[in-house]
């Protein structure tokens, strides 16, 4: 076990009352000095000499701790040679965090964008103080506005602590803002404005051309599933089903002088505006026919006609 080096005070302490105390089996330490009362209840504030390095720990033994209240004059007395108090000073270890502030400000002042996001490997180091801020300086920085990527050398140091320095690299990454599902939107689903959200993305992870604003979304259905919070590809939209299969139509056929209404039946679904394919239900025919409305359609100009096949037969 590491001892705790004292202080050369015995030549200006004198000679003080005896203060009774009794012993602390375990002090965490917030600062780079040891003192009297950290080993002792009852005791002052004199100090006794250096703390650990952030996250040690040293162990101060009966021996010791009935030499030190000798010469500190506290009123305390060991139970035998198990008296042991163990002194810890708690440490962390430096966090992305804490760099990313004060780094983001650096790099701006170089040409980075202000809404950028910095990709930053931190490696591991000694432990810092714990409860308090490192004290960061950053020197020979180096930032290319083209790939985004930067280096900087790092010097970190905490209260009662050798400094650390590291040489760091990383990119910065262009962020835009674009309008994603609050929840997960299922196939066939049309989109409302309160089922979207802004967020930040970083742009690489778009991929295809995606729903920047919500008016390109609001009102279209979902060919394909999205999860929430993920962006929405405009290829991934369409207009509305208004005729499902299945669905009994008004057919318009429209030839020079002649306008004819006749029934049929939708044999796939589709969307207003869509070329769809509809089955006369007498005839058994299947034409080509574009959907007007909720119910109603168009009989394409030139359209051939074919015979149903059995499974469209059985939508009758």
């Amino acid at each position: 076990m590491t001892r705790i080096l004292l202080l050369a005070f015995t030549a200006v302490i004198g000679v003080q009352p005896a203060v009774a105390a009794t012993l602390k089996p375990y002090t965490a330490l917030s600062g780079p000095v040891v003192r009297l009362c950290d080993l002792f209840d009852g005791a002052d504030e004199r100090p006794l000499g250096p703390s650990p390095a952030p996250g040690g720990r040293v162990a101060v033994e009966a021996a010791q701790l009935g030499a030190i209240a000798r010469m500190f004059h506290v009123d305390w007395r060991s139970s035998g040679p198990g008296d042991r108090s163990v002194l810890e000073r708690p440490g962390r270890a430096l966090a992305r965090e804490d760099v990313l502030a004060p780094l983001r400000v650096l790099l701006e002042a170089e040409g980075a964008a202000k809404d950028s996001d910095v990709e930053l490997p931190l490696p591991t180091t000694a432990p810092f103080p714990a409860g308090q801020p490192p004290m960061l300086d950053f020197t020979n920085t180096s930032f290319d506005a083209s790939s985004g990527r930067f280096t900087t050398v790092l010097q970190a140091t905490g209260e009662g602590m050798t400094p650390v320095q590291l040489r760091l690299s990383g990119r910065v990454l262009a962020m835009v803002e674009v309008p994603v599902p609050r929840r997960a939107l299922m196939l066939g689903e049309v989109i409302r404005a309160d089922d979207l959200q802004w967020t930040r993305l970083r742009a690489g992870v778009l991929r295809g051309e995606a729903v920047r604003q919500p008016v390109q979304a609001v009102g279209q259905a979902m060919r394909h599933a999205v999860a929430a919070g993920q962006p929405i590809l405009l290829a991934d939209l369409g207009r509305p089903v208004i005729v499902p299969k299945g669905t009994p139509l008004v057919l318009q056929l429209e030839a020079p002088g002649l306008q004819v209404t006749a029934q049929g039946v939708a044999v796939e679904a589709g969307a207003l505006g869509e070329r769809i394919r509809v089955m006369n239900p007498y005839s058994r025919v299947v034409l080509e026919a574009e959907i007007t409305g909720a119910g109603q359609a168009r009989v394409v100009a030139g359209a051939v006609p074919v015979a149903a096949t059995p499974g469209q037969v059985g939508l009758r």
